[in-house]
């Protein structure tokens, strides 16, 4: 009878504890933003739809939304229904990445009577779902729960749920803390900044790039150099640098003991033994890899960083990890072999195992990566103190790890926990990871708060001694492309570089070791035909295609469209939305016929739908179509010409095969309003020749140029000074270091709203000459690098400046004082192409540049040449032009190299033999080998100075003379549009002639 009373009492109480409500169901809540037409209290009515939700207001994050209730409750679970319910979904929200509409970076905390804090495994990152449940092992006891959300966006919560029971305890009443609501500035505003000459911290060691493509003859190298970035992650697979056929293969090897004897055996001799194959290893180290996404030559990729005294990442994909003896003896040849290669060749340190071992599509287990690196980290260790024996190095090995996405505490804490733990289950001193890595995309520059803090408790409580590792980024990116494909933003937007610009600036407080943007250029793969959105610098990926340059066949020919509709706009040239057809989206099928009059043969097509921003960003452009001919009044379907699932508004179709016929189709049936700005066809002489491999870099975007700026101040683990300001705004950012090898400070100057701030800047704790040229580099909306103001300092050490809207600014400031000296060009001269090949415009007042493709006798590019001494010397230096462009006020951007120590005659240049230009476009050779770039300057229709900092490019690289080349160059492939439009410069014979201002 007892034992009966006993269950039935454990039975009772489990339907009681089994019987939650949801707890915040029409409760109190508030947030600290909300748009007027989707308040808070619709999160907690119980309604789980779009038209039911709160979103915040367009403001800066955390977003909040706070649940408080009368009494104190236990919370059992917490769901957060977020974004758009599929079956809710528009025709054009449709066939976004997983968690596009969805709130993607937040945690949820509580009321601990006296602070909030963070709920134990309730923080997700990255987060690609609609409805995301916390369940609380035992439950949590409190009267007030909240949302904290760092996305850069407004976001849409549909419900708050919050399950679980309610307690008798009535809860206190308080009349503090109360949830302040986020208000926009738009008003400008002046700053006072002091900078301190306490030390607080230093400066990040690596600020670096996921490499993109490296091929012997390209120009990577020379943008590379330009970026200043002091690393580069190196992509490799053990399949192809390192296949099992070049390894010993033993399966019956069982033992630790006969792992240890080979081992030492192939470690007395590691370029002569029975083991390695380096006959066959070294051949694949001088080829070009042909199964990657980036594309390299990896002993020229070596060779050139340790020419540029970069250092590189080597991240090495292998999944192949068991737990026999055989497969860990295999493995351990694989990694030493390429880890030995890569520290001989090109000093080699930093090695990777498997990218993002924990993503979903790994195929990779925790368990399984932590023996694999007992394993590889000795491996690794091995071979860089074998290479440092036999050649006389002094090289350090350290491991980099776990290496992955998103936010994943269970994967770090176990990897901590097993980090002095080697493959003899023995433990040791050294940890077997030196640098802690982890990726993180999506989150702007307030989500980087305290990221790198809340990763470093985690390490110092899980790990061995509790002390912490150096933290990286070895991938971090404002947007993962999936998401950034379809968003208006590009790396160009105001909106985007000015959080990169953020996100350096909190990682650089939270003390992070290094950043490794993602990524150099925007390369091709499977899902991204025509290069992934978020490169920082645009490439030819291969095949150099220069519509304007091509004759197009379907120009100004008749379009019949299947809704009897005018279609003259798909064929007359005018790629922008004012000269786009569309339709009203109700018919299944749509299609559009042009009428090439007569029968041509036609090789490819260029296809521009959506909206007019570019070869990238069109969020309503058309995912699937197809091209078909006319195959004598039967419709043909164009191999080549399908498109599934584009993801770009510009999209290059090379055909299988030739077609030749008189008419061709355009068809779809993408539901809702469809938007075809043109349609292009191209006689296949244009086809690109796979021969003739083009991997050269083509352009820099904006994020580029922040990136380079923050490289240039804030590498190397320089001493970071203590910087105030006198107010409270999240959109302003001022860090302060100082390099000693330069003998320069630095000012990270950051702001990403919409208003501008006038600073005045306290430097007189530092002790600066006030004659010391300082100069301000600046990225904004007008502005790509180039240097906008000289301020100077006044008697008691500070400067005023200006910092304009969603601007970037470094501050360059000298300690001592230095000499001018201004010299002016001593030649100067036009060259114009085609029919004007062999014309010389030396004597002309006006040096102009102009960019043609498709009428090459209007390409124009100046050469400016300077004659000096001891250049190698100079403390500062900066080239200043003075010119304006001829139509539309908005920046015309050339690019700027610098050749130095050539010669030529003012009076004898011409296109044919200016230094470096290629013989038909408007485009320098050899840059990275005999041109080094300069910069970017940006003109208006406004005639003034514009000036570089070319400092680097003087003290590198130029004994006696420097010859600067302005140029505009085709920076994609649709690139047009500055055509009709060219610049003009003063020349040496104008009123505002060039000068170059050495420092020394």
């Amino acid at each position: 009878m007892k034992n009966i009373f006993l269950i039935a009492l454990i039975l009772c109480s489990n339907i009681l504890f089994a019987q939650d409500k949801n707890l915040a169901l029409g409760g109190n809540v508030t947030a600290n933003s909300e748009n007027p037409l989707f308040p808070a209290k619709n999160a907690v009515d119980g309604i789980i739809n779009r038209n039911s939700k709160w979103m915040s207001a367009d403001v800066k994050p955390p977003h909040i939304l706070e649940i408080s209730f009368p009494n104190y409750c236990n919370i059992n679970e917490i769901i957060i229904y977020t974004g758009i319910p599929e079956n809710e979904k528009l025709p054009a929200e449709m066939g976004k990445a997983a968690g596009f509409w969805s709130a993607k970076n937040f945690k949820i905390q509580y009321w601990d009577d006296a602070n909030w804090t963070d709920i134990p495994n309730a923080e997700v990152h990255e987060n690609r779902l609609n409805e995301v449940k916390f369940k609380f092992p035992s439950p949590l006891n409190t009267f007030r729960v909240r949302m904290v959300c760092d996305d850069g966006e407004p976001i849409s919560i549909m419900e708050f749920m919050v399950m679980g029971t309610e307690t008798k305890n009535v809860a206190p009443v308080l009349n503090t803390d109360l949830l302040a609501k986020k208000e926009i500035r738009t008003e400008d505003q002046q700053i006072n900044v002091k900078v301190d000459s306490k030390v607080i911290g230093k400066t990040m060691k690596y600020v670096g790039y996921n490499q993109g493509y490296y091929m012997p003859g390209s120009n990577a190298s020379g943008w590379i150099e330009y970026s200043g970035v002091n690393s580069l992650r190196i992509w490799t697979t053990l399949n192809t640098y390192v296949p099992v056929t070049a390894v010993e293969v033993d399966k019956t090897l069982n033992s630790v003991i006969e792992f240890d004897q080979r081992k030492n055996e192939l470690r007395k001799s590691p370029e002569a033994n029975k083991y390695l194959k380096w006959d066959a290893l070294l051949p694949i180290y001088s080829q070009p890899e042909k199964n990657s996404t980036n594309p390299m030559v990896f002993n020229y990729a070596l060779t050139e960083l340790k020419r540029l005294k970069i250092d590189p990442v080597i991240q090495i994909g292998n999944i192949d990890f068991n737990d026999t003896w055989s497969n860990k003896w295999q493995q351990w040849q694989r990694f030493y072999a390429l880890a030995y290669y890569a520290a001989k060749t090109g000093d080699v340190t930093m090695f990777a195992m498997q990218n993002e071992p924990n993503h979903r599509l790994s195929g990779m287990t925790l368990s399984q990566w932590i023996s694999g690196m007992k394993i590889v980290s000795d491996a690794i260790h091995c071979a860089i103190a074998d290479v440092n024996l036999k050649y006389n190095k002094n090289l350090k090995a350290e491991m980099v790890g776990p290496v992955t996405a998103g936010n994943n505490p269970e994967w770090w804490r176990a990897v901590m926990q097993a980090i002095k733990t080697d493959y003899h289950g023995k433990k040791v001193k050294d940890d077997l990871i030196e640098i802690f890595s982890t990726h993180s995309y999506n989150s702007p520059a307030g989500g980087y708060t305290n990221r790198v803090n809340d990763i470093r408790k985690i390490i110092e409580d899980s790990h061995p001694d509790h002390k912490a590792l150096p933290i990286v980024f070895t991938e971090l990116g404002r947007w993962m492309n999936s998401y950034l494909i379809d968003k208006e933003e590009t790396m160009d937007s105001p909106s985007l570089f000015t959080e990169w610009a953020g996100i350096y600036t909190n990682n650089t407080l939270n003390q992070a070791y290094g950043m490794w943007a993602f990524k150099f250029s925007n390369t091709t793969s499977d899902a991204y035909s025509e290069g992934v959105k978020s490169g920082h610098h645009f490439t030819w990926q291969g095949k150099r295609v220069v519509e304007d340059g091509m004759v197009n066949l379907a120009a100004n020919m008749p379009v019949t469209t299947f809704n009897g509709t005018n279609g003259k706009f798909i064929t007359d040239g005018v790629k922008t939305d004012s000269a786009a057809w569309t339709s009203d989206g109700n018919e299944k099928e749509k299609w559009l016929e042009i009428n090439l009059k007569q029968s041509k043969n036609i090789g490819s097509a260029i296809v521009y739908t959506g909206s007019d921003g570019g070869v990238y960003t069109a969020p309503d452009r058309i995912r699937n179509f197809k091209l078909q001919y006319d195959d004598n009044g039967t419709w043909v379907d164009i191999k080549g010409g399908t498109a599934k699932e584009n993801k770009f508004a510009q999209l290059y179709m090379l055909f299988k095969s030739t077609v030749k016929t008189s008419k061709i189709r355009f068809i779809t049936a993408e539901a809702g309003p469809i938007k075809v700005r043109e349609i292009k066809l191209f006689d296949p002489k244009y086809n690109p020749d796979p021969k003739q491999k083009d991997f050269d870099i083509s352009g820099i975007q904006r994020t580029g140029e922040v990136v380079r700026l923050f490289a240039k101040g804030f590498k190397n683990e320089r001493p970071l000074f203590k910087t105030k300001s006198n107010v409270v705004d999240e959109n302003f950012d001022s860090i302060t270091s100082f390099d000693e090898q330069t003998g320069n400070y630095y000012m990270w100057l950051v702001q990403r709203g919409e208003y501008k701030d006038q600073l005045t800047i306290d430097l007189s704790a530092l002790n600066i000459d006030v004659n010391t040229p300082i100069s301000a580099e600046t990225v904004s909306p007008t502005e790509y690098g180039s240097v906008t103001e000289m301020p100077t300092l006044d008697a008691n050490g500070r400067l005023k400046i200006t910092l304009g809207n969603q601007s970037v600014t470094l501050l360059t400031i000298p300690t001592k004082k230095l000499t001018k000296t201004t010299l002016s060009a001593n030649a100067d001269a036009t060259v114009i192409a085609d029919k004007f090949i062999n014309k010389n415009y030396g004597t002309q007042k006006t040096l102009n540049v102009q960019l043609n493709a498709g009428s090459p006798e209007k390409n124009e590019v100046s050469y400016i040449q300077f004659i000096g001494k001891d250049f190698d010397h100079t403390k500062r230096a900066f080239l200043t032009v003075n010119g304006s462009v001829s139509i539309l006020d908005r920046p015309f951007r050339i690019h700027v190299y610098a050749i130095p120590n050539t010669n030529w005659k003012e009076n004898e240049l011409t296109w044919l033999n200016a230094p470096l230009l290629d013989g038909k476009e408007a485009l320098l050779k050899a840059v990275g080998t005999k041109a080094f770039v300069a910069g970017e300057l940006a003109f208006t229709k406004t005639k003034e100075n514009q000036t570089l900092d070319v400092t680097d490019i003087l003290k590198k690289h130029v004994n006696t003379s420097v010859t600067f080349v302005l140029i505009r160059e085709t920076r994609q492939m649709g690139d047009d549009e500055d055509k009709g439009r060219e610049l003009s410069i003063s020349s040496k014979e104008g009123q505002n002639p060039p000068k170059l201002e050495i420092w020394k």
